[in-house]
């Protein structure tokens, strides 16, 4: 009997070593907190160049998660996606002892507004709008997948490609490049032959820019020539002579 408090003290001891490797092997938890401060961080580096506001709701987060070691590391891996709205989930990938130990997903819906530009009235096709045409609102974009213009500046050098509506917000595809002839443009006609040049009046039957030919009818006579776009409203029609030489 003597020897019992001995064994009794001895797998005490035991005991106390077991609980005490067990809290060394098991590492740390990371936080819910830390794995949200991690998204958050990532998300402001992939969406640095938006001009949209982003407001972070987290849905599902894992907290407590039990890593190896008192160290670690946080990774939020990136995807294919272009556009980081909306309701969404990424891969935090936990790395401890220079190796990765846990991956867990991190759900979440992101909102965006954005200051945007809205046809203050009806924008007829083919139409370069002007200040008084366009107006800035306040508006949610977390739906919006097409590109919005939000600068007014963003609009010069460019026409509508049809009509759009009053109210209607403006997206980079409702507009394209303002060719330096338009159809219906009055132009300048030079007819160059042998050295010899004349100038005329026409009318552009085509879009065109310098370089292009373009059709363009005569004034005077309602013949239609191609001619040579030169610079703004100004063509060259180059006789076939002219041309040889």
């Amino acid at each position: 009997m003597a020897g019992r408090p001995h064994s009794m003290l001895l797998w005490s001891l035991v005991f106390v070593l077991l609980v005490v490797a067990s809290g060394v092997r098991g590492g740390t938890r990371v936080p819910a907190a830390e794995l949200q401060e991690a998204v958050r961080a990532f998300l402001a580096d992939q969406r640095a160049a938006e001009n949209e506001q982003a407001e972070i709701t987290f849905r599902a987060v894992p907290e407590n998660v039990e890593v190896p070691g008192m160290n670690y590391r946080l990774h939020v891996a990136a995807d294919a996606r272009t556009q980081w709205k909306g309701a969404l989930a990424v891969r935090v990938e936990i790395e401890s002892d220079g190796r990765i130990v846990h991956r867990c997903l991190v759900s979440m819906l992101i909102r965006t507004y954005a200051n945007v530009l809205v046809a203050g009235r009806a924008i007829g096709r083919h139409a370069a709008p002007g200040s008084e045409d366009v107006q800035t609102l306040h508006r949610e974009t977390t739906d919006i997948r097409r590109r919005v213009l939000c600068d007014h500046n963003s609009l010069e050098g460019l026409r509508s490609r049809r009509i759009i509506p009053r109210g209607a917000m403006l997206y980079e595809d409702l507009f394209e490049h303002t060719p330096l002839v338009q159809q219906g443009d009055r132009v300048q006609v030079r007819v160059r032959s042998r050295g010899v040049s004349m100038t005329l009046e026409g009318t552009a039957r085509d879009d065109g820019d310098r370089g292009e030919y373009v059709t363009v009818e005569l004034a005077s006579r309602r013949d239609r020539v191609r001619a040579r776009i030169d610079g703004p409203r100004s063509v060259t029609v180059l006789l076939d002579a002219e041309r040889e030489n």
